[in-house]
């Protein structure tokens, strides 16, 4: 009877065993960066899954001034080898005011390595940068690869690619009309406020970052060695029954 219930617990694992482990990305790991009034205060925050006293709060006076907290490969907890197509989600821990509009926003980074769409020179850092008018729901910042709009910036010679930033697509949308951006390295998460995206001007922003939850999507081959594992795991058990301007 044991031998049947671990059977079965091994074959029910391979048909439910989720698509990823998300990384939690704590802010006060980040690099905090911008210009103007920006200014930067690690809180008590909430006591979410990085902890009591690691959130961040980034506030600037203006909206045309700006500032961001900045994930890399060096920062903790950071996906090793996430791609741009490896990304399935990001879910943000926050809390946000501000006297106008605007709302926060995700950009993410990566390096032209001679994609004939960028039609770019090859090492430019390009950004995808979130534009649309709500963020922000309740207390989650989400980033969702087929529902959330970007532009193309490329942040090495200031200026927004394709058919400028009203040409705004989702991650899914921009890989299928470029399948090669897929593969190309996410050097960095971002999440950002300010730069006069509003419709108020001149309104002041406060953003407090408790978490980021990063969703990556496993290798077919690292999925395909998990479900051969399995797999093997559940026919022994039942034969033995038988017998994962530039923008600074």
């Amino acid at each position: 009877m044991r031998k049947l219930s671990l059977a079965f617990v091994t074959i029910t694992a391979l048909a439910t065993a989720p698509a990823a482990f998300a990384s939690t990305l704590c802010p006060n790991s980040a690099s905090q960066g911008g210009f103007g009034s920006d200014t930067f205060t690690t809180i008590s925050g909430p006591n979410g899954s990085c902890g009591s006293g690691t959130a961040v709060n980034m506030s600037i006076s203006v909206d045309s001034d700006y500032a961001k907290l900045t994930w890399d490969p060096t920062s903790a907890g950071y996906p090793a080898g996430l791609t741009i197509g490896g990304l399935s989600g990001i879910t943000g821990s926050v809390s946000f005011s501000s006297g106008g509009s605007d709302q926060p926003y995700y950009e993410l980074a990566f390096t032209d390595n001679g994609d004939p769409m960028l039609n770019a020179t090859i090492g430019d850092q390009i950004l995808l940068i979130e534009f649309q008018q709500t963020t922000v729901s309740g207390n989650s910042l989400d980033l969702d690869p087929n529902s959330t709009l970007f532009n193309l910036y490329n942040n090495t010679q200031g200026f927004y690619m394709i058919g400028g930033q009203a040409d705004a697509n989702t991650l899914a949308n921009w890989i299928a009309f470029d399948p090669s951006l897929s593969g190309d390295s996410l050097q960095q998460i971002r999440v950002a406020v300010g730069l006069a995206g509003g419709s108020a001007p001149n309104s002041g922003e406060s953003l407090t970052v408790d978490s980021l939850e990063v969703n990556p999507t496993p290798e077919p081959s690292s999925l395909l060695l998990l479900g051969t594992g399995l797999a093997g795991l559940g026919l022994l058990s039942l034969r033995k029954i038988g017998s994962s301007g530039s923008i600074i």
